[in-house]
């Protein structure tokens, strides 16, 4: 079933990479000054909230932030429920999914493809492997093996090359058409037969479920279990933020591409060719809303890997922290107003995250008085935070091919809850240790199975 594909296109050159003298060595410094700067003006940004008593009006906005996420969830979900568009039949006719890797995790892609054969999906469709040379290629239940020729160079690189590569072969083969669905899969990552289906369905150019880290979630070794909490708030993110901006402005504010979906129209007129090393999901999402294609969300869940290690979760959010302000960087990549939001997106939420701890600060201090009417609408906020966590942690423990009982999955969501403040931590560190070791100028990845420990 298999067909091996390594040299469909002719080599296409990219602009010249600027020439280094003989010997020399680009290093990468220990520390970035600028990156200090900046984690030393967050922690700043604290201490002048407890110190100044006009700037508290921040703590309780910080406060009511879980009330308001609640409600957002609530419309987005509502919207979804009721104005989801569903193509009429027969507009989409055929579905390539495609699973991108580096090649190293062949086990795991194998299980990835076996299960998306067991489903046994009604559309017609493919299952396209693309990976780096130099990695074994006999995945015997997929359809295409593309293997990424050495020569291949365009402007983006890494992930984004791989996924340039396999859309211009598939605008070689005539697929780059409105009727066919092209759904990108990562090698950590099981897309469940609804998702699959759902996705197929969607009356859209671009869209995607949630993500949530269900594989092993929760479970040891210790530092996957703290890093499948900390993917709590990705899960967090998708039903309260995505579902709103991707489903109700049509504009992403996050894009993941763990289970993205375009059709060929929309990916032959977005492509994946533009300056970028990493974040080429989030390029992609805004490139295609800026081109006026219609994005939508839907509830159904891929199914994530969390990292299994505290140093791989540092690595991962590294490359997608550097792959953002690298796309922020070069307006060619992200246009402005998609550099606005994702920046505001990252000052939002760590100011929320500062001045909610220096609120907790200023009321053990008893600068914040137990009888001021604020700590009214905090209860309220409370509950608002332990429904969504719950949600979340349930979500998590409900894998589709390893379902727990009911008393597992509240165990898990009960976790999950008493773990958010630890999840946020973890959050914060692995934003303030990037800044602060400043850009890794390299593409990292990370193990992808309990076995590579």
């Amino acid at each position: 079933m298999s067909e091996e594909t390594s040299a469909v296109l002719p080599e296409i050159s990219a602009a010249p990479s600027p020439t280094r003298r003989k010997g020399q060595r680009r290093l990468r410094p220990k520390v970035s000054i600028p990156g200090i700067l900046v984690v030393a003006g967050i922690i700043g940004s604290g201490v002048l909230v407890t110190e100044w008593s006009p700037a508290r009006w921040l703590v309780y906005a910080a406060w009511m932030m879980p009330m308001l996420e609640l409600a957002l969830l609530a419309v987005g979900q509502a919207w979804f429920r009721w104005r989801f568009r569903v193509a009429p039949e027969g507009k989409f006719r055929y579905a390539i999914i495609q699973v991108t890797t580096k090649g190293a995790e062949y086990d795991r892609v194998g299980e990835i493809i076996a299960q998306i054969r067991s489903y046994g999906l009604s559309m017609d469709h493919q299952i396209w492997v693309v990976l780096e040379p130099g990695h074994r290629t006999d995945y015997s239940q997929a359809d295409r093996v593309l293997v990424v020729p050495d020569g291949f160079t365009v402007r983006s690189a890494h992930k984004a090359r791989a996924l340039e590569y396999s859309r211009r072969v598939r605008e070689s083969l005539g697929y780059d058409r409105s009727d066919v669905k092209v759904i990108f899969n990562d090698d950590d990552v099981t897309l469940t037969k609804g998702y699959i289906e759902r996705a197929f369905a969607a009356d859209y150019d671009i869209c995607e479920g949630v993500v949530t880290p269900r594989t092993a979630y929760g479970l040891r070794p210790w530092g996957h279990f703290l890093t499948s909490h900390a993917d709590d708030i990705r899960t967090h993110a998708c039903l309260v933020y995505c579902s709103v901006f991707q489903g109700i402005f049509r504009r992403p504010l996050h894009a993941h591409g763990e289970g993205m979906v375009v059709t060929g129209r929309a990916e032959a007129a977005v492509t994946w060719d533009w300056p970028v090393i990493a974040s080429e999901d989030l390029v992609f999402g805004h490139k295609a809303a800026q081109a006026g294609l219609s994005w939508g969300w839907f509830h159904e869940y891929a199914e994530v890997t969390s990292p299994w290690s505290l140093r791989d979760f540092i690595t991962q959010r590294e490359r997608w922290l550097w792959g953002d302000i690298h796309a922020m960087r070069h307006r060619e990549a992200l246009p402005p107003l998609g550099s606005l939001m994702v920046a505001a997106k990252y000052v939002a939420g760590v100011l929320a995250l500062v001045c909610s701890a220096s609120g907790l600060y200023l009321r053990f201090s008893g600068a914040i008085p137990a009888t001021s009417q604020v700590f009214e609408y905090a209860k309220v906020s409370v509950v608002a935070w332990v429904a969504v966590f719950f949600a979340c942690g349930w979500i998590g423990a409900s894998a589709a091919q390893a379902r727990g009982s009911d008393d597992s999955r509240l165990l898990s969501a009960v976790f999950a809850v008493v773990m958010v403040p630890v999840s946020l931590l973890l959050t914060f560190v692995a934003i303030a240790v990037p800044l602060i070791q400043g850009d890794p100028r390299a593409f990292k990845t990370i193990r992808k199975t309990r076995g590579a420990l």
